[in-house]
């Protein structure tokens, strides 16, 4: 205890003594160093957390409800929404109704009748427009034209990969149509049935599932798909909380609608493969990382050594007054956790007082999702952590090296 309070004596006095732009420079790497770990990590693995919040978002909700696995749709889906009024942690959710068919387009303009025809097979979704828009804010997607009004006939939505003009970007990977704009009258076949509809307008998302799909009013589409019952196919659900859906599911199940369909959460509804990219992001971001650590360590070490040989002949005159090596050692060693101490907790101010938020406020525009950040606090911990540690090290080895020297020698400045 005594050589530690010693010790601690001296590296105080020394981080006191030192140039101010010195220890500036030095913790301002040490935070750089940190935010090196914690912000590229948290970047990369935010590319997959923004596609993440998007679909959640604008397509799957909170809570996924679709038929059982031996049923083709939602059995008794109006007794089933009745339930949801005894919910309060509900707050929104959408009921659809979804099929196959065949959009043609320009099929007025066509002069040769024999010749191939201007069409792309697509998905078709019955929506309650209104019910669809406070569940996904689906108006705020649509980029030409206007949003469905429920008072309308005849209307459809569609998304932009079934127009040649957006999907060419993604290169020939999709059935397209041409020269589709709002105000168009385009046709929609299932089976032997067709219908005419005007283009209300053209949706673009950054979530797949939107942009592969053309919406038109849920009653539209049980006429078209001669669906007389109102069984739906999918139904899905925000709720107050979206960390408790987990709670509300098991409530809904409670409640008997698990007889009647298939209850997921949008965690147990994630592809496997988005959670293996999240996973290799962020190995990834920590191999970057580990790099900056170790130039953060090179530096530390380099700059006590360089501080402990300028000073080698007062460590030896306080080795030769009755100062021991281990006070001398933790003086230095106490240098470099200063330097980690406050460097870390600059990186962390800023991390999560001003990245996480601008991020989660002004995400990163990538092609395939809003790009935000994120910082889980336990592995930043364990991050911050490590560095404090390898930090230590860098410090000590130095002094150590130093310190060992004759004490005679190092007073007389002799090697």
């Amino acid at each position: 205890m005594r050589s530690l309070r010693i010790g601690l004596l001296l590296g105080l006095r020394q981080i006191q003594r030192a140039s101010f732009w010195t220890t500036s420079l030095i913790i301002f790497v040490m935070m750089l160093t940190f935010l090196n770990l914690i912000a590229v990590s948290g970047i990369l693995v935010g590319l997959i957390a923004g596609a993440e919040v998007a679909l959640r978002e604008s397509a799957v909700g909170d809570i996924i409800i679709e038929p059982l696995d031996d049923e083709d749709r939602i059995l008794e889906t109006p007794a089933l929404l009745s339930k949801f009024s005894s919910f309060p942690e509900i707050t929104a959710y959408s009921v659809r109704y979804n099929g196959a068919g065949t959009l043609e387009a320009n099929y007025k303009e066509r002069r040769d009748l024999t010749g191939e025809r201007d069409t792309a097979a697509l998905t078709v979704t019955g929506i309650d427009p209104v019910l669809e828009d406070k569940m996904t804010n689906l108006s705020d997607l649509v980029v030409k034209g206007e949003y469905l009004d429920p008072n309308e006939e005849g209307k459809i939505l569609i998304g932009i990969y079934y127009l040649e003009e957006y999907a060419e970007l993604y290169g020939d990977l999709f059935d397209t149509v041409e020269n589709v704009n709002p105000g168009d009258i385009v046709r929609v076949s299932v089976g032997e049935v067709s219908k005419e509809f005007e283009v209300k307008g053209i949706v673009e998302s950054k979530v797949d599932e939107v942009n592969f799909t053309t919406f038109i009013p849920e009653r539209e589409f049980r006429r078209l798909f001669n669906r007389i019952d109102r069984n739906a196919d999918q139904i899905v659900v925000r709720v107050v909380d979206p960390a408790e859906n987990a709670t509300v599911k098991d409530s809904l199940i409670d409640a008997g609608v698990g007889e009647l369909a298939e209850i997921k959460t949008y965690e147990e509804n994630v592809p496997k493969f988005l959670a293996d990219i999240k996973n290799t992001f962020d190995l990834l971001g920590a191999f970057i990382g580990s790099i900056g650590l170790i130039v953060a360590s090179i530096t530390i070490f380099i700059i006590i050594f360089i501080n402990a040989l300028s000073r080698r002949q007062q460590i030896g005159i306080l080795k030769g007054i009755g100062i021991d090596r281990v006070s001398i050692e933790v003086a230095y060693v106490l240098q470099a956790a200063f330097y980690a101490l406050v460097g870390s907790a600059l990186g962390a101010l800023i991390t999560y007082g001003f990245l996480i938020g601008y991020l989660m406020e002004n995400p990163i525009d990538f092609p395939f999702s809003d790009g935000i950040m994120v910082a889980d606090p336990i592995s930043t911990l364990y991050r911050f952590v490590t560095l404090f540690i390898i930090t230590l090290f860098a410090g000590f080895i130095p002094a150590w090296m130093i310190v060992r020297q004759n004490t005679l020698n190092s007073i007389l400045g002799r090697k």
